[in-house]
Parts: structure tokens; C-alpha cells; sequence
């Protein structure tokens, strides 16, 4: 690969680590009152855009200083002579559209359903509908990976980041106040 084409490949991540830094000193200069205990509302901006910058400058540095004239694992044939030696070509993937737009509109439909049936039981259900929808079909796993989601998204979110999240309508919002004080959320 010439050095142009590395430059190529790596400009991008470039640009995004410089959106990155220019993002992360804006974050830094957020005013807001400090509350003991309690992280401010610059703590979340400035980790994702840490982690953002880590991501690029490592990618970056990989497009880089990747060896010149280098080929691709893809391109290199190994030790087949013969045509009856190489392994043939895989199918391409099958296509199916309409899981595509299927999931776009279970998304709309998840976030319209918010304050109506509340964080917890919308996000038990729409992660149970999108598995179900993505062909997975052992009902125990769908149903332990939907619930313990949904129990895990709402505490990260409301304990530890305090975000208010929808209780939902009655009788929705008596399960989300009964699992806000199970968990010790106030």
C-alpha cells in the first residue's frame, strides 16, 4: 500500500480524533454548579469522547504505519497449486429488507410507547420483538437476555448517570416504582 493510500485511509480518523479533541475542550467548559457526590453533566460527554479519542488515534496510527506493499489476508492464496486445492467461493448472504425496516419500525414504535408503558416494560419488549424478530428462537434466552437488559439499562441510567427515565401510565408505573425501590433508586 503506498503511502498515499495510507494517508487515504487513515485521513478520516483524523479528522474525527481533531472533532473529538475540539468536542472534549468545549465539554470541559461546561458551567454548572458541582454537587458533592454526584458526577456533573460533563462526566459522560468527556468519557465517550476519551474513549472516541483512543479509538481514532489507534486506528489512525494502525492505517499509518501499516507495512508498505502489504496484501490484504483475503488476497493470499497459501499453499493451494490447483484449482481442486482452494476452497470455493462462500454464497453471498442472503438479503432480507423487510427484518430492516421491520426493526426501524419496532424502534419507532418503542420509543412512542415510552410514556405510555414506561422504560422498563417498553425495553423488556422491544428487546424480546427484536431477538424474536432476528430469527433467535430459544425462548428462554429471549426472555433472560430481554429481562435482565431492561433491569440493567434502567439502573445504569437512573443510578448511576441520573437520568429520569418514563414511569409509564397505570399500571405500568406501579412496576417501575416497585423495581426503582427494589434496586434503591430514588
Amino acid at each position: 500500500m503506498s503511502a498515499r493510500a495510507r494517508i487515504g485511509a487513515a485521513a478520516p480518523y483524523g479528522v474525527l480524533l481533531g472533532l473529538a479533541a475540539y468536542l472534549f475542550r468545549v465539554a470541559d467548559h461546561l458551567d454548572f454548579t458541582r454537587t458533592e457526590g454526584r458526577l456533573g453533566p460533563d462526566f459522560w460527554p468527556k468519557a465517550i469522547l476519551a474513549l472516541l479519542m483512543v479509538t481514532c488515534g489507534y486506528e489512525l496510527l494502525r492505517r499509518l504505519l501499516r507495512a508498505p506493499g502489504g496484501q490484504p489476508e483475503s488476497a493470499v492464496i497459501g499453499e493451494a497449486t490447483t484449482v481442486e486445492d482452494m476452497e470455493p467461493e462462500a454464497a453471498p448472504p442472503a438479503r432480507h429488507p423487510y427484518l430492516l425496516w421491520s426493526g426501524a419500525g419496532l424502534t419507532l414504535l418503542y420509543v412512542a410507547s415510552l410514556e405510555v408503558l414506561g422504560f422498563f416494560t417498553s425495553t423488556f419488549l422491544y428487546m424480546l420483538i427484536f431477538m424474536r424478530l432476528g430469527r433467535y428462537r430459544r425462548w428462554p434466552v429471549v426472555i433472560t437476555t430481554s429481562l435482565c437488559g431492561s433491569l440493567v439499562f434502567m439502573f445504569v441510567f437512573m443510578k448511576i448517570v441520573y437520568v429520569s427515565l418514563p414511569l409509564g401510565s397505570e399500571p405500568f408505573s406501579a412496576v417501575s416504582l416497585l423495581l426503582m425501590r427494589l434496586m434503591g433508586i430514588r
